[in-house]
């Protein structure tokens, strides 16, 4: 369903009203809104060995995520803290590897990152801070490292009555691809790299295994797991499914508002069945060079947003009327959004585009100061430049990496500039925070009768953005709306004057 705002008759306005009042009842009677403290959320990306280092060894760690937190989320202090209140780690267990996906200890700590005790502290003084945090869980695949994994080696080396060896897919004939020779003539399943053994979740007593990682993490106090490689645990879709509603399900007895965020790096007719799992998805189609958000506002399309955000959320909803979208503009295995977006004004807009739609948007940390990597990976997780002028805390890059293309400005220096990136991302934060109908709720595409606008409805809320260079005037005469909040990259005004809504380039309008 869609709204309108143009001039029209009388007739029609009445009509139009009728069809107004009978949406927003239906709205608020059958709609079940998941409560904000629990999932809907802004969350902040953060690649641990490059955020911020505490102790001078150059990479990244707890005790340094920790230091940085009022930066994050400072509810006694607004001025300098971004705003956001989740936090999704990258990778935290032992592994031999800078990225750590290659897990070797599902139990622990990786010593480069610190101790278990670092991570306690971190997740209490995330509580005071209202900040939900959220771990990697790579259960796709563990390190050829493992001890699972070794002790699987040893029972086909020696005869020995198989359980580890069940953990992992041996087969005695090579398929194809992916597969790699081991001891005894078999070959082991690795989709992603050789030391990346493949787990097998048909083994039952794995599975048990599995269920106790979680239960341990969520004991210690975290809200839930971004789910790596979702779409890899099986090579069968319908397989993938079965394991994921099983996980959801004995996740949500252990922790009823448990938040299950998937990788599944793909289009979206793959994406949609995981719905109907209870997993909430990240929304790959909409990110990236060549996703919806940076098409739509590269040739200023904005009705063509607001229509695939209205649809996509229907989608959504068909399969799990609580899903979740979780938007985001790139990550740790993306080129970063500054390298796509080179326009500032743009930057800011793109901003407000996701971080304004209903459900749980993630920013990639660095993303809000314009920090730029493409290419191979180690470019796209390079250190976060906190000043231009004082090094502490700032942590040496990845090995190998080439990107020598830090942003003008650090931190200190965008906090201390009005008109600066990271302040956008503030005010855009700031004013979210004024309305619970844009944290979660049915989008339904208003039609402002200009193809350079892009309005959804939340609630009693528009979100309006003007995806243009030029200034658009609309009439909003037959809405009974008032503009109350306004966003607008090039400092020129959003007002509302005698139904009439004038929008500034690139500018985002709230209407209540």
């Amino acid at each position: 369903m869609k709204q309108r705002l143009h001039t029209i008759t009388p007739t029609l306005a009445l009509v139009l009203a009728l069809i107004l009042t009978a949406v927003l009842t239906v709205s608020c009677a059958d709609s079940k809104p998941l409560e904000h403290t629990a999932t809907n959320r802004t969350f902040y990306q953060i690649f641990v060995g490059s955020f911020y280092d505490s102790d001078g060894d150059g990479i990244g760690d707890l005790k340094g995520i920790t230091t940085k937190l009022d930066y994050l989320n400072n509810p006694k202090d607004s001025s300098n803290s971004l705003g956001i209140n989740g936090i999704w780690l990258t990778p935290i267990n032992p592994s031999p590897t800078y990225h750590k996906y290659d897990v070797m200890d599902y139990y622990d700590i990786d010593s480069q990152f610190g101790t278990m005790e670092d991570f306690e502290e971190l997740i209490a003084e995330a509580n005071k801070r209202n900040i939900n945090i959220i771990i990697d869980l790579v259960i796709n695949h563990t390190s050829s490292k493992h001890p699972w994994f070794l002790a699987a080696l040893e029972e086909i080396e020696y005869g020995s009555e198989p359980h580890f060896r069940n953990f992992y897919n041996f087969v005695e004939e090579r398929p194809g691809g992916g597969y790699y020779q081991t001891v005894g003539g078999l070959y082991y399943e690795a989709h992603f790299w050789s030391e990346m053994p493949d787990l097998n979740m048909n083994s039952v007593e794995l599975r048990e295994e599995i269920l106790n990682i979680a239960s341990f993490w969520l004991d210690k106090g975290v809200a839930g797991f971004r789910l790596d490689a979702a779409k890899h645990i099986f090579n069968s879709q319908g397989q993938n499914l079965e394991f994921w509603t099983w996980f959801v399900d004995a996740c949500r007895e252990i922790k009823d508002d448990v938040f299950l965020v998937a990788e599944v790096w793909s289009n979206e007719a793959e994406i949609m069945p995981y719905f109907e799992t209870g997993l909430f998805l990240f929304n790959f189609p909409f990110a990236g060079h060549d996703g919806t958000i940076n098409r739509t506002i590269n040739t200023g399309n904005g009705e063509r947003l607001a229509s695939e955000l209205a649809r996509y959320d229907s989608e959504i909803r068909i399969r799990n009327p609580n899903g979740v979208n979780c938007l985001f503009l790139s990550n740790h295995d993306t080129g970063r959004s500054a390298g796509f977006i080179m326009d500032e004004n743009k930057r800011k807009l793109a901003a407000a585009v996701y971080l304004m739609v209903p459900g749980s948007p993630f920013i990639y940390y660095g993303e809000e100061i314009a920090m730029t990597g493409s290419g191979i990976d180690e470019n796209k997780r390079t250190a976060m430049l906190w000043s231009t002028t004082d090094p502490t805390g700032i942590t040496n890059n990845p090995a190998n990496g080439t990107n020598n293309r830090p942003p003008e400005q650090g931190v200190t220096q965008q906090l201390a500039d009005e008109h600066s990136l990271l302040n956008y991302y503030k005010a855009i934060l700031a004013m979210k925070a004024k309305y619970p109908d844009i944290y979660d709720g049915e989008i339904l595409k208003v039609d402002a009768e200009n193809p350079g606008i892009s309005a959804i409805r939340t609630g009693n809320v528009i979100v309006m953005h003007n995806l243009t260079d030029t200034t658009i005037e609309l009439s909003i005469s037959e809405l009974d709306v008032t503009l109350t909040d306004y966003l607008s990259p090039t400092g020129e005004s959003v007002i509302a004057v005698n139904n009439a809504l004038t929008l500034s380039p690139f500018s985002t309008a709230i209407l209540k």
